[in-house]
């Protein structure tokens, strides 16, 4: 039988505790409480967050990709040959490169994405459309592209055209660059010939995020091959794994069967600037939190004075009766572990309830943003990680005050 643990817990439910020290225990409780439920429902939003950021900025890339280590092609054939090595469910060729687009006005330069429609199904872009179906052939069987709002509305394009608008993309011939042109008029004599143009029908536009929809169009592979002078070739090559392949071992695999000159790389590396500031972001605010510990643990220091300076008679009868100062200490000791404990159990409960409303009510409202409401994610990782912080630093900051506590106000039992 546990004595120490009897003890501390019938001082923490007694009803004929003082009141004093029973609503200062309640109080450390309840701030244990809310830093551990805020802790949850914060880690969970910043989870949210992430998972957000990473379905935005890969609706335009499948799960790994192979490119060149140096320059900005690789022959086309390699699709056909990374569709037959086993643990490729498909591969398809994306072509990537500035280009010009001009319709009634000023030109604006951009980023031309060209892949074909079964790459297109293969991504998030399918759930980004506002209108048109994925690269179809519009009615007078012409390749079809997709601007990004943000360009469409540089480009002043209606919202639903009587007529279809066709758009005129150039690319600078080879060895040329639109580097230095990015931005300036590209209206002035002999400009025309420095460029390849083609014509593009608009079908559709697609809502990503900002900074996708300012700077990309979306046409099919064969089309941005003839306007960037690039046949038989594609800057990248995408890959989608079997379903019993994880993405890492395909990634592993194809390390050692590629030549030198080409390298492999994953969605979350493309956008590791992003995915590495949220997460550090993440972890900032969680140490933050971690401190705030701290206040509820002078809290717990003055509930546990208040118990001390209370129950100096039973200390002197408990030492009385054979109790060692050992286990003396541990009753205070199980005083503040229990306190946290209660506490955390309480904002466990708390913070879990809180997250799962926000999931399924969305609660906390996002207006005018891409998702109706704020976005959150729990895992199980960072509730356990929780209840080990609020655990861990209750239970070693109740030894140590209970030690000194024991040692200042009640000698006999040091």
């Amino acid at each position: 039988m546990n004595v120490p643990f009897r003890i501390a817990r019938r001082y923490l439910w007694s009803r004929k505790s003082q009141r004093l020290i029973h609503l200062v225990s309640g109080i450390s409780v309840v701030v244990v409480a809310a830093v551990c439920a805020a802790m949850i429902a914060i880690l969970s939003a910043f989870n949210g967050i992430e998972e957000l950021v990473e379905e935005l900025f890969s609706s335009l890339d499948t799960e790994l990709a192979v490119l060149p280590v140096e320059g900005r092609v690789l022959d086309a054939a390699w699709v056909d040959s990374l569709a037959a090595v086993p643990g490729v469910a498909w591969a398809g060729g994306v072509l990537e490169q500035d280009v010009v687009l001009r319709r009634q006005g000023q030109p604006v330069v951009c980023t031309l994405l060209g892949f074909n429609q079964d790459h297109a199904k293969r991504t998030g872009l399918a759930g980004r459309l506002r209108r048109g179906d994925v690269l179809r052939a519009d009615t007078m069987g012409m390749p079809c592209g997709y601007v990004g709002l943000g360009v469409a509305s540089q480009l002043r394009l209606p919202v639903r055209p009587d007529a279809p608008v066709t758009l005129s993309v150039s690319a600078p011939k080879r060895g040329r660059s639109l580097g230095r042109t990015r931005g300036l008029s590209l209206m002035g004599d002999g400009v025309e010939q420095m460029l390849v143009t083609g014509q593009l029908p608009v079908c559709g536009t697609f809502s990503i995020n900002a900074d996708i929809d300012a700077r990309y169009i979306v046409s099919p592979l064969d089309f941005a091959q003839f306007v960037l002078q690039r046949e038989g070739q594609v800057s990248r090559i995408e890959l989608v794994p079997d379903a019993h392949v994880s993405a890492d071992d395909l990634r592993a695999a194809l390390d050692q069967m590629l030549p030198t000159e080409m390298k492999t790389r994953t969605r979350r590396e493309k956008n590791a600037l992003i995915h590495s500031t949220s997460r550090a972001e993440k972890w900032a605010t969680f140490a933050i939190l971690s401190f705030i510990l701290v206040v509820a643990a002078f809290n717990i220091l003055a509930a546990l004075t208040m118990l001390l300076l209370d129950k100096r008679r039973d200390i002197a009868t408990l030492s009385a009766m054979g109790m060692t100062p050992r286990e003396i200490r541990k009753v205070f000791s199980w005083q503040g572990i229990l306190i946290n404990a209660v506490g955390a159990a309480a904002g466990v409960t708390l913070g879990l309830l809180l997250v799962v409303a926000q999931d399924r009510y969305g609660w906390v409202r996002l207006e005018g943003a891409m998702v109706p409401a704020y976005p959150v994610s729990l895992r199980w990782t960072d509730v356990l990680g929780v209840v080990a912080v609020v655990l861990g630093v209750g239970g070693t900051f109740s030894a140590r005050m209970v030690a000194y506590l024991v040692r200042r106000l009640a000698p006999d039992a040091a």
